[in-house]
């Protein structure tokens, strides 16, 4: 059967492949998806960001991430995927515009491991081709606790200045079927950066490395 799902998030964070979107602040996430029977899937999410480029007037404060993919089962325990997602912005960051594509592979077994290669082009609209691979566990503890845990190496250097390891290991509490509760602790080797000048327009968003992440998700 055809399904819809919707959650609303609140984070103490939004941290993306080891640097953060919000400054290290609390945030809003909202996500609407539809599957349908056949294999395909679309959906929409929005958040709230906060990049180092406060002190530009037309700075971005929402991304907004369009997906649709299609996967499909190869017998009783694997599955594929694929998927494109946009990260569009309600303005510019660091005085660029940002918006960009991604396409992503992914190879599922069961319900509790999935490996994913993904390629952003021109991630950013900063001519940098940035590609990321990552894998995720994740397996039930109790009836309404699950532990997952996840490894990536975002291969950033032409955006970033370098290419480096993230990882994330946490526990998820399924209050009811409609409320979660998720405590992470994530960690990225990522060598941190500081501006000269703060006006500056080079992409370098905070890097975050051995922190906690919270958070609470109210779905259907």
């Amino acid at each position: 059967m055809a399904e819809w799902h919707g959650s609303l998030t609140f984070l103490s964070d939004y941290i993306y492949r080891g640097y953060s979107k919000n400054q290290g602040n609390p945030l809003a996430q909202a996500h609407l998806d539809y599957q349908h029977e056949i294999g395909w899937f679309a959906g929409l999410g929005l958040s709230q960001v906060r990049f180092d480029d406060q002190t530009n007037s037309n700075r971005a404060e929402i991304e907004i991430k369009p997906y649709f993919g299609w996967n499909w089962p190869i017998d009783r325990d694997w599955r594929a995927e694929l998927s494109v997602s946009g990260y569009l912005f309600d303005n510019k960051l660091f005085n660029h515009s940002a918006d960009y594509a991604e396409y992503s592979a992914s190879l599922h077994f069961r319900d509790w491991l999935s490996a994913t290669i993904s390629v952003a082009p021109n991630a950013y609209q900063r001519q940098a081709d940035v590609p990321n691979y990552e894998l995720n566990y994740r397996r039930d503890i109790w009836d309404t606790v699950q532990f997952s845990a996840g490894l990536g190496y975002h291969q950033a250097g032409r955006l970033l200045g370098q290419d480096y390891f993230y990882w994330n290991a946490g526990l998820s509490w399924f209050v009811n079927e409609h409320l979660s509760v998720d405590m992470r602790y994530l960690d990225a080797a990522l060598t941190a950066h500081h501006h000269a000048d703060p006006n500056q327009d080079e992409f370098y968003p905070r890097p975050q490395d051995d922190r906690y992440l919270f958070s609470v998700t109210v779905g259907f």
